[in-house]
């Protein structure tokens, strides 16, 4: 029996060097993609085809690595107006979203974090949602206490926040968290 154990423990082991090194590498790319990534942007930083060429990158990228994606908007002017998981929405809003969902990662492993709704559907009038503003987005399983918890850490984040878990409005069509930069 102690045989078997210890032949699992160095399996165990063998595997966790094996993922330490592909972090390592995967750290590595991540480092040399955003130093070609700046001296593109740099170089080229008023014309508008590269603009059009980074933020079709930023596309491309936007759903595999949040720290590349992440490190990568910084070379964006804020209004820009992106693509970030199939919603548009403003490079900064992007951001501080990447932020917000590594602190709600961090309190509530293991939830899944979906955005629903950003410059696209029906929104109240006047709402931030058509300047690429606000986001609506849901974790999910998520209770109503929970929520509250979401809500301090989207504050935390910068944004103003409306929880239609707990509060309705008239646009409202299931259970989300709205977020806003003012």
């Amino acid at each position: 029996m102690r045989e078997i154990s210890n032949k699992i423990e160095n399996k165990i082991n063998i595997i966790n060097q094996k993922f330490e090194n592909i972090n390592n590498k995967m750290s590595e790319i991540d480092t040399k993609f955003e130093s070609i990534f700046n001296k593109v942007v740099n170089q080229n930083q008023n014309n508008t085809k590269t603009q059009n060429d980074i933020e079709s990158l930023l596309r491309m990228l936007n759903t595999n690595n949040n720290s590349v994606f992440s490190s990568s908007l910084n070379n964006l002017r804020n209004d820009s107006i992106i693509e970030f998981r199939g919603f548009k929405m403003r490079a900064d809003v992007a951001a501080k979203f990447i932020k917000l969902e590594e602190m709600i990662k961090q309190e509530f492993p293991g939830r899944q974090i979906i955005i629903t709704s950003g410059m696209d559907g029906q929104h109240m009038p006047g709402s931030k949602h058509y300047e690429g503003k606000a986001i609506d987005f849901v974790v999910e399983p998520l209770t109503i206490e929970e929520s509250k918890k979401i809500e301090e850490l989207a504050k935390k984040a910068g944004f103003d926040v409306y929880n239609e878990y707990i509060y309705d409005s008239p646009y409202k069509t299931g259970p989300h968290m709205h977020i806003q930069i003012p």
